[in-house]
């Protein structure tokens, strides 16, 4: 009686030992991918793009490019301004209200652009800033720009950079990227083309 009893049970254990082992198996052939999947992410360009040589190629050809700009004696300040300066100017521009408290606050950092402007930038989401350029003697807004990846400008110079050059970044990826570059005149910002403003 006993024997017969037996068995069954030996037979319902056989597909749970085989159970086990099919998992065990499973696993095993998913951790042996594990250096593979590594491997290939290793060689990813948007994960390592500095070593990515076309965006290598770009990168430097932009980073050329917008050091002509900013060492081009033409774009220097003439003049720094050092009277009083002027509070935020509200009615200057229709997003000054929306972004008063940190326009506000930006303009304690004093004059940082072209001798006498205050850019301050505002985040727009994960990629998006928008600079916005305040005139010190007036506290008027007189203009804003957006960028992507931040921007580069300096006290003594009229150069404004949008998205200046980063190796971290794959330009082959990111076509909202691009530097491109500025000059402010008579308080507006013009676009500067590398070949018509450089190389002639």
């Amino acid at each position: 009686m006993l024997r017969k009893i037996k068995h069954p049970l030996l037979l319902l254990l056989v597909p749970a030992v085989l159970a086990c082992s099919s998992e065990n198996e499973e696993a095993k052939g998913i951790a042996s991918t594990h250096p593979a999947l590594e491997e290939e992410l290793a060689e990813d360009p948007v994960t390592s793009p500095v070593h990515n040589s076309e965006n290598e190629e770009i990168y430097q050809r932009y980073r050329i490019t917008m050091e002509d700009y900013v060492t081009d004696d033409r774009y220097t300040t003439e003049s720094m301004y050092d009277g009083s300066l002027a509070d935020l100017d509200e009615n200057s521009h229709p997003d000054a209200g929306t972004f008063r408290t940190s326009l506000q606050e930006g303009l304690r950092n004093g004059v940082n652009f072209a001798g006498k402007y205050t850019v301050v930038t505002v985040g727009c989401g994960s990629t998006c800033q928008q600079h916005f350029i305040i005139d010190r003697t007036t506290g008027k807004i007189i203009e804003k720009i957006q960028s992507s990846i931040g921007a580069k400008y300096s006290s003594d110079s009229r150069i404004f950079i949008v998205n200046p050059p980063d190796s971290t970044i794959n330009y082959s990826e990111c076509n909202y990227c691009t530097p491109e570059a500025y000059v402010l005149e008579e308080n507006e910002l013009r676009k500067l083309s590398y070949e018509h403003e450089i190389q002639q």
